[in-house]
């Protein structure tokens, strides 16, 4: 099925494995309501657990994109009814739903419809259980075996967070007393109808789905009472451009996709008359299925099937036995069509070999048996078969194997991918079979009767437009038998557009999610960022935990890389600037990339909507960053992301098919008050000066460095007030290379002042290798792997000579020829002073009137010599050779065992009219680039910041008021999305010692109001919000303000506010 899935493997089921299928024991309430934000992508909502959607007039309510402040929903509400009849035998439709507006509600206030039970989310808390913030989740989940406490309840399996952002609670109707009926006729305690609701929010940040909120539900009929009739709906009220701009709304209802839409009419949003206002739509993805009518209501080619299969069914093996009975129960012409495979034989369970039945779309793939031995064993690829819990070995949460056996059994259990409940297709749906749209108010939710008879009319034959209208929408989805026990699921997906082109290709694409079973891309684990305001700069650290990023459906570490983003708005749009093939906006731009140095860079070949994703440029990984482009008092917003390498294949006929990498999410919560909350992998940080007498961290006198290597380390301080003063740290290397020329050397960094080895043994791979982090310093050690001679240092160190001399290796020696790591003196006499070796058949020692010296090693060097002219030295058309052992640089050469290294040979330049040889005391030095070796180490002192007071008092006189003057606004202030009004007003007082008082008086001296300042060594900076401490904005003028530091001294200075 990987052909399949390729366009979006990685959307792990949203139709996927859920056990709520035993009624809870508790009823919902009121008083269990809480309220949560999804903005897991560029979509941001509220919602509540019991169902409800958006809240007009209340923000954020379907804002797109995040950040914006544009809104373009009012509410959105589930909807569960049926047709009974009550105790008197009157027959009866009774409508569950929750909205905050126009729904039944009892003589005590008490609104009839949802409310949520208990146990589902940390009750000390106010939000919903959310899938990246554990203090939302309760001590243990009432729907799952005890071993799920502390993990995730995970719609994927336990622990198991594919999606990006995902939230989980249950309500039920009993709330609802409005009819003389009990769903349970033995249990009067017990009102509505009886239906307990399992509600997840799904919401993924790559780029295909990043516009795009999925919302699913799992209905189960907790009561005694079957019901013959029942239908699910959705009530939509749209907002689209605001909530003051509701009354101008248009929709659309597109037969052949289903889905509806809404844009404004006038394209301008409020407040502030945005613009152009883009456009929202629902879209219509899962409904319920009926198992027992012996017809193809999803016309699949399959008549009856269904998700709650008690066991794997019939084991039929044999690609012939297969198809036979393919061939005799399946319209195997529709089967094919609707799957999309050209032939019988590319169905997994042909190419598989053997089949259960129960898996009747025939999609499951067991455990790969690598040995043949017919049971699986640790190691072999698990497939689906991971077990009733969802996950295998490699993923997260995965405590050993399945308690029931279930895991690696070869056959399909519920809660295993593509299987049952996991696998929307098992079910027989019946689809979409009603849809309005209407004028909010024409339907009110409380007149169950009228709507009864909406939701069950024919579905329209045509597209429905409404215009210029308070547009409501309803969707629905019946009618179907709702047995007691029996669990059906609906669900739908908000998302947003440019326009009404980009919405419906962006509707294709939810499809296809949909299609694949909501397999999508999952990206790699974030990275935890740490960020450092300096004066002017920013400092960026990162962990590298995200390099370990298991992908579950692909089966390999897939990660590739990091981006860094950066924006003065939480939301990061100012990074959205990379648009498609359509002039939408797609890609947000990063200032830095760091990617592996793999082969794996360039443009990805898979195409966005005429986008390629860019994968780097083999740059090396980093896990620090220093961004210098800022302003000190501005508040930036940094996000560093992982992202994966993406899949590419060939299909069939040689095209290139795959998916496009996934990076992770950068989410910055920022609510309606400015309150903000970074993720672990973002950052809110705003530069400014340090304080008054700083002191700065930093190297304590010279980098010692003893040893040949020709590289170098460069040490930077990431963190000022992690750095421990008087630290004297060693960075040795270690190399097992008989000649010193090992390319990957290995290195450990030992606190000599601790006594301790801060960082094991690693490998130096790449040039400019980064150390990891220790102690608020990183380390970059930039190695010479290649032993290469080294043009810029090689040559005559003294004397006029003025030949042309090759340094190189000889031919004649390929077998023996080694690049050797040191460096060489060629040193020139009158006389005798060196005999060179006789290592070849035939040759004669040679008393010469040079010698070779081994800088590097301080002794004299080997070599053999040919003497063209018998002159005894070297002269044009000698060469000169200098030899080792053969076994190691520490022995010497002997006739059976030695290593060539660098030949010498001198040429006459026959451009110049005089020919000038070496004189006696003339040296030629041969200089090489070495790696690090064995014994090597660079040596430093680090020195801590701090402050020195007298250096504090002359510091004083820059104590300064930015900006000064003031003049309406400040280019920090940042933009107000939600609020009318002027927003947040903000002045910086720079330059501060680091504990002061500061006193603000008007011209007259008034004391408007004092701010205490304790700050720190390397942070000298407070900001003022220009209100009094009587809770006033302050007026137009002249203000003085006086800085009092104990111990330190005073500043009196003066600013200026203008209108």
């Amino acid at each position: 099925m990987i052909k399949k899935f390729l366009l979006f493997l990685s959307f792990i089921p949203l139709a996927l494995f859920s056990q709520h299928v035993k009624p809870d024991p508790n009823v919902g309430h009121r008083k269990y309501t809480k309220q949560g934000i999804m903005d897991g992508n560029m979509v941001r909502t509220m919602f509540f657990n019991h169902g409800e959607v958006a809240h007009w007039p209340d923000q954020p309510s379907g804002e797109w994109p995040k950040g914006s402040g544009h809104s373009y929903v009012d509410g959105v509400a589930m909807i569960v009814q049926v047709e009974t009849r009550d105790r008197t035998g009157k027959i009866i439709h009774p409508m569950e739903t929750m909205y905050r507006e126009f729904i039944d509600i009892g003589p005590d206030g008490t609104p009839w419809g949802w409310a949520p039970l208990p146990g589902y989310a940390n009750p000390t808390q106010p939000k919903p259980a959310m899938s990246n913030d554990p203090s939302t989740w309760p001590a243990f989940w009432p729907d799952r075996p005890p071993d799920w406490a502390g993990y995730w309840n995970g719609y994927f399996g336990k622990g198991v967070r594919n999606a990006d952002l995902e939230t989980y609670f249950v309500f039920d109707d009993d709330p609802d007393e409005e009819w003389d009926f009990y769903p349970d006729p033995t249990d009067t305690t017990r009102r509505g109808i009886g239906m307990e609701v399992a509600m997840r929010g799904f919401q993924w940040s790559h780029v295909l789905a990043q516009d795009v909120i999925f919302w699913h539900y799992e209905i189960l009929n907790e009561g005694k009472t079957d019901y013959q009739k029942a239908l699910f709906a959705q009530y939509i009220d749209w907002g689209v451009g605001g909530t003051d701009d509701s009354g101008d709304d248009s929709g659309l209802y597109d037969t052949e996709l289903d889905i509806a839409w809404a844009f404004d009419s006038d394209g301008i949003g409020t407040p502030g008359r945005w613009g152009p206002v883009g456009v929202a739509g629902y879209a219509f993805l899962e409904s319920p299925g009926i198992q027992n009518d012996g017809k193809d209501n999803d016309d699949d080619g399959i008549i009856d099937e269904r998700r709650n299969d008690p066991d794997a069914g019939q084991l039929i093996v044999g690609k012939e036995n297969i198809i036979s009975y393919i061939q005799a129960n399946y319209d195997l012409a529709k089967f094919l069509r609707f799957y999309n495979y050209s032939s019988v034989d590319d169905i997994p369970a042909v190419r598989q070999g053997y089949w259960w039945t129960a898996d009747e779309n025939m999609n499951w793939r067991g455990f790969t048996d690598l040995n043949g031995n017919g049971i699986w064993d640790p190691g072999e690829p698990l497939n689906d078969d991971v077990g009733s819990d969802g996950i295998g070995p490699l993923d997260e949460g995965y405590t050993g194997p399945d308690p029931d056996g279930s895991e690696g059994n070869g056959r399909p259990d519920q809660g295993e991918p593509n299987f049952g409940i996991l696998d929307k297709d098992e079910s027989d749906q019946i689809g979409l079979t009603g849809f309005s749209i209407f004028p909010v108010h024409t339907y009110e939710l409380w007149d169950d009767e009228q709507n009864w008879s909406v939701f069950t009319a024919p579905l329209p034959q045509k597209d429905q437009l409404l215009q210029a209208v308070n547009l409501g929408m309803f969707f629905s989805s019946g009618i179907f038998p709702m047995p007691a026990g029996h669990v059906e699921r609906f669900s739908m997906a908000l998302l947003f557009g440019q326009d009404r082109d980009d919405l419906i290709k962006r509707k294709k694409t939810v499809q296809q999610i949909y299609n694949a079973n909501y397999r999508f891309a999952k990206p790699p684990e974030k990275p935890r960022l740490v960020a450092v305001p300096g004066d002017k700069k920013v400092t960026l650290y990162w962990d590298s935990r995200a390099e370990l990023s298991w992908d579950p459906f692909l089966q390999e570490y897939d990660f590739e890389g990091y981006k860094i983003y950066k924006s003065t708005d939480p939301s990061f749009l100012e990074a959205f600037v990379i648009t498609d093939a359509h002039g939408n906006k797609l890609f947000k731009k990063p200032i830095a990339q760091f990617d592996l140095v793999n082969g794996i860079k360039g443009y990805h070949p898979i195409d966005i909507y005429g986008l390629k994703y860019y994968l780097g440029d083999d740059s090396g990984l980093r896990h620090s960053f220093v961004d210098q482009d800022v302003q000190n008092g501005q508040t930036y917003y940094y996000a560093v992301v992982s992202y994966d390498r993406g899949y590419v294949t060939r299909d069939a006929y040689g095209n290139i098919d795959g998916i496009a990498p996934s990076e992770c999410t950068s989410i910055i919560k920022a609510d309606v008050t400015g309150t903000i909350k970074p993720d672990i992998n973002t950052a809110v940080v705003t530069p400014n000066p340090p304080s008054a007498g700083y002191i700065e961290a930093g190297i304590d006198g010279n980098l010692t460095h003893v040893g040949p290597g020709t590289g170098r380390i460069e040490v930077h301080i990431l963190q000022p007030d992690s750095i421990k003063d008087g630290h004297i740290y060693r960075v040795s290397f270690f190399d097992t290379s008989k000649f010193y020329n090992s390319a990957i050397p290995r290195y450990s960094i030992y606190d000599l002042t601790s006594g301790i080895r801060i960082v094991d043994t690693v490998e130096l791979k790449v040039y400019g290798q980064e150390s990891p982090i220790f102690n608020g310093l990183v380390i970059y050690l930039y190695n010479d792997s290649s032993v290469s001679l080294d043009n810029n240092r090689t040559g005559w160190v003294k004397g006029n000579s003025n030949y042309i001399v090759r340094v190189d290796l000889d031919p004649t020696f390929v077998v023996r020829n080694i690049k050797y790591p040191a460096d060489f003196e060629v040193r020139f006499s009158d006389k005798v002073i060196d005999t060179s070796l006789a290592l070849i058949f035939g040759q004669q020692r040679i008393p010469v009137k040079f010698t070779v010296w081994n800088l590097t090693e301080g002794k004299k060097a080997d070599f053999i010599f040919f003497d063209s002219d018998k002159d005894s030295t070297l002269s044009p058309g000698d060469r000169l050779i200098i030899v080792l052992g053969g076994d190691s640089a520490t022995q010497r050469p002997n006739p059976r065992s030695w290593k060539a290294t660098w030949r010498v040979q001198f040429f006459e330049d026959t451009l110049k009219p005089v020919q000038i040889p070496p004189s006696p005391g003339d040296v030629y030095l041969i200089a090489t680039r070495k790696p690090f070796r064995n014994g090597e180490y660079f040596e430093f002192k680090v020195r801590g910041q701090g402050i020195d007071f007298e250096k504090a008092k002359s510091d004083l006189d820059k104590i300064s008021v930015v900006p000064n003057p003031y003049v309406a606004t400040a280019s920090w202030e940042p933009a107000n999305r939600y609020r009318a009004g002027r927003g947040e007003r903000k002045i910086w007082f720079v330059n501060l010692p680091k504990n002061c008082t500061i006193r603000i008086y008007t011209i007259r001296g008034y004391l408007v109001d004092t701010i205490v300042y304790n700050g720190s060594e390397n942070y000298g900076a407070v900001s003022w919000d220009l209100v009094s401490k009587d809770g006033m904005d302050i007026a137009y003028g002249i203000y003085i303000y006086h800085v009092e530091a104990p111990g330190i001294g005073e500043k009196i200075g003066r600013f200026a506010v203008i209108k």
